[in-house]
């Protein structure tokens, strides 16, 4: 592909709960990952959307000072902890200008190249694929290989165990996936979301299929987190067992 499609990253953020102390560890996870993105991510052709899910105006005035010089869009749900309503309302704004959306958040910091130049070339070429993961995949996942323009890929099976096949970072979707199946449940934690979001991909007959470069399943993909993300959440029984099978799933790393 000579001339690239303009892509959008949608980036996820929040404050956190009120009362919390971890914005400030989120900002600098923000600063952090930003810098990284512009050092490491290769692609020609990208904008900004920032999903703020009802953080404090203090907060959202830092995120603006930091995208100052980027090209980005904004909203802000005031929902105050919504996941499913952050990413939805993001995604109406993302779509009217580009057809393939770089999920992301604001704690997950590049450590190395990631060019997705080929993902975005198998969507734009195949039809029946609507996702690119670009995160390590679990091993249990079924999976079949096939192969595209000299790149193998794998594809994840509806048949696979586990509840976590749909995520909501380190993806790369097209359009046709939203399309499909539908906007992501609001009003959820995250952990049941995407379950319910699994349950989709499982059952919707005939959907673009999520892939992975092959040449990523078996390496550590180029991400990290920082403990502002989770710390919180080690406080509260419940979200601690739903944090601990999210990050168990091979999804992110200390």
């Amino acid at each position: 592909m000579e001339i690239y499609p303009p892509m959008t990253i949608l980036l996820k953020t929040w404050q956190g709960p009120k009362g919390q102390s971890l914005a400030r560890n989120r900002l600098e996870s923000a600063e952090k990952m930003l810098s990284s993105i512009k050092r490491h991510l290769k692609y020609p052709n990208y904008s900004w959307h920032i999903a703020d899910d009802g953080s404090e105006s203090w907060y959202q005035d830092e995120i603006h000072d930091l995208f100052k010089g980027e090209n980005y869009t904004f909203t802000d749900t005031k929902a105050d902890g919504d996941i499913g309503l952050n990413i939805n309302t993001g995604m109406r704004v993302v779509l009217k200008r580009a057809d393939y959306i770089l999920h992301w958040s604001d704690d997950i910091v590049l450590k190395q190249e990631l060019d997705i130049k080929s993902c975005v070339t198998l969507l734009h070429d195949y039809d029946d694929i609507g996702i690119v993961y670009l995160r390590n995949a679990h091993r249990t996942l079924n999976t079949h290989c096939i192969e595209r323009d000299g790149i193998v890929w794998y594809i994840i099976e509806s048949s696979s165990p586990g509840p976590f096949l749909c995520i909501t970072s380190l993806i790369l979707m097209h359009r046709r996936a939203w399309n499909y199946y539908g906007p992501y449940p609001e009003g959820l934690r995250i952990d049941t979301m995407q379950e319910e979001m699994s349950w989709r991909y499982k059952n919707f007959e005939n959907g673009p299929a999520i892939a992975i470069r092959a040449d990523h399943w078996d390496g550590t993909m180029p991400s990290c987190i920082g403990k502002s993300t989770w710390d919180w959440r080690l406080t509260d029984d419940k979200e601690r067992k739903s944090w601990h099978r999210y990050r168990s799933y091979g999804a992110r790393e200390d």
